[in-house]
């Protein structure tokens, strides 16, 4: 909403201390504090408070109050909420599921900018929750997402290059976004990135590149991804690079 005050709600002295709480992991302190200035109507307090009921930090979690404080902020033009709201109603946690209002929600902190929700609402319309399924309304999102630092965007916008889906297949454009979500860490796409590499989809080929995926992925608990190791370690003793 263009009335959003975020400076000055960012002022509030009662919020600034709750930050400042949560950033030295005094969760009970963060609560306190959030909830003072919640109570006095402070969007950008409940929030936060919000995510402290949903994870159970100062407080017991209670995915119902999450909702609540979520809820409220959303109303008040908050856009992190509104995200959190919809992803709530979409996967049913603290209230009856409803794909019709977590697109609501999603849609209102998209056309904020928030990059979350373009995400969010991509892996709706590939799924067609809510929604008939759209590839390439799917692809646009997962574009202006990942455009924005979402990293599981890029992920899954990587799958819908290599497999034409909404879009010109591109093996090519799919292996940069794999590398890109890979190289700032994001599990499966080290995993995957090591099959490119050794297969050759979209990258030169390479025993060393795959293998240094590899590590990475098992650093990262991917399931497989020591067996994929243990190829290619054999195959470069044979003299493969």
């Amino acid at each position: 909403m263009s009335d959003y005050d975020f400076e000055s709600y960012m002022k509030d002295p009662e919020l600034t201390a709750g930050i400042e709480c949560f950033k030295a992991e005094d969760w009970k302190g963060a609560f306190d504090h959030y909830l003072t200035s919640s109570m006095n109507g402070n969007p950008e307090a409940q929030v936060r408070l919000g995510g402290l009921f949903y994870y159970g930090r100062g407080t017991e979690a209670d995915p119902k109050k999450a909702l609540m404080w979520y809820r409220k902020a959303a109303v008040a033009g908050n856009a992190a909420a509104q995200n959190e709201v919809g992803v709530m109603f979409h996967l049913g946690n603290g209230t009856q599921r409803s794909d019709a209002k977590a697109f609501e929600w999603l849609k209102a902190s998209a056309n904020q900018g928030y990059a979350q929700a373009f995400y969010n609402l991509g892996t709706m319309y590939e799924r067609g929750d809510g929604v008939p399924t759209d590839y390439k309304q799917a692809v646009e999102l997962y574009a202006q997402a990942a455009d924005r630092g979402v990293v599981q965007a890029a992920y899954c916008l990587a799958h819908m290059y290599h497999n034409g889906y909404g879009c010109a297949k591109d093996v090519g454009k799919a292996a940069k976004l794999c590398i890109e979500a890979a190289d700032n860490g994001h599990p499966d796409a080290c995993y995957d990135t090591g099959v490119l590499y050794l297969e050759g989809d979209g990258v030169e080929r390479s025993y060393q590149k795959a293998l240094d995926y590899f590590l990475k992925a098992r650093d990262l608990d991917v399931a497989d991804a020591e067996k994929r190791i243990a190829f290619v370690k054999g195959e470069m003793a044979k003299g493969i690079r």
